[in-house]
C-alpha cells in the first residue's frame, strides 16, 4: 500500500471515529504539554467533564500494540494508578467487558470503571480502532469504591508506512469529579500521558527496532 492511498484512508477512518464517540463538531482540543514524543491535548467538557487525547509514535507492530491493550490482568504493570484489572466472563475477542479499580491517595477512595470494548483491524489499512464505552451496570459496585459513571475512550494505532505505529488514545469522562485539583490534574492529564509512555516502553522493550504495522 503507497503512502498516498494510506493517508486518506486513516483520515476518512478518524473522521468517522469523531462522528461515532461524539467528538465531532464541539471545541478544538489544545495542546497542554509534548515531552518525549508524547503530546496531551486537552479539552474542557460540561457536567466537570474532561476530554484528554495523547499521541505519540512507537517501534512496535499493530498485533504487538493490541496484545498488551487486550491483556487487562497485567494493567496494574504500566496502566498508571491501576491496582486491579480483569475481563469479565461471556465475551469475545474483540467484543468484552472488563473491570478496573483506580487506586486513589488517602483519604480519597479508590474508583472503578467497567466498560465494554469493541474493536476491529481494518484489513485494507491495519489500522486497529478500539472503543470503550462505560457500562456501569454490568456488575454491582464493590463497597466503599466509586464506579465511575462517565468513561469513553476511543484507541487509534495506525502502521507508518515507514515502519512502526504511531498511537491515538481519546478519553472523555469525569473521574476527577469532587477531587482537589492537584490530583483531578495528576488522574486527568497526567494519568494518561504516564499510561501511553508506559505503554511505549513496554512495546519497545520486547519489539524489533524495525517493527512494522
Amino acid at each position: 500500500m503507497t503512502h498516498k492511498r494510506f493517508l486518506p484512508s486513516l483520515l476518512i477512518l478518524w473522521a468517522l471515529t469523531l462522528v461515532q464517540s461524539g467528538l465531532w463538531g464541539q471545541s478544538a482540543f489544545e495542546l497542554r504539554t509534548a515531552e518525549g514524543g508524547v503530546k496531551v491535548y486537552v479539552r474542557s467538557e460540561a457536567n466537570d467533564e474532561m476530554s484528554v487525547r495523547v499521541t505519540t509514535s512507537a517501534q512496535a507492530t499493530v498485533k504487538q500494540a493490541q496484545d498488551i491493550i487486550d491483556d487487562a490482568p497485567n494493567y496494574p504493570e504500566w496502566v498508571h494508578r491501576c491496582a486491579e484489572a480483569y475481563v469479565l466472563p461471556g465475551g469475545e475477542a474483540n467484543a468484552y467487558t472488563y473491570y478496573s479499580r483506580i487506586d486513589m491517595p488517602f483519604p480519597f477512595g479508590d474508583r472503578e470503571v467497567v466498560g465494554t470494548i469493541s474493536q476491529l483491524i481494518d484489513p485494507g489499512t491495519g489500522v486497529l480502532t478500539r472503543t470503550i464505552k462505560a457500562d456501569p451496570e454490568a456488575i454491582p459496585p464493590n463497597k466503599g469504591v466509586d464506579r465511575i459513571g462517565v468513561y469513553s475512550a476511543v484507541w487509534i494505532i495506525a502502521p507508518r508506512p515507514e515502519g512502526g505505529i504511531d498511537i491515538s488514545c481519546t478519553v472523555r469522562t469525569a473521574a476527577g469529579a469532587g477531587l482537589p485539583n492537584w490530583l483531578r490534574k495528576e488522574v486527568m492529564t497526567g494519568g494518561p500521558a504516564k499510561t501511553v509512555r508506559n505503554l511505549v516502553a513496554r512495546l519497545e522493550a520486547v519489539a524489533p527496532a524495525s517493527a512494522g504495522g
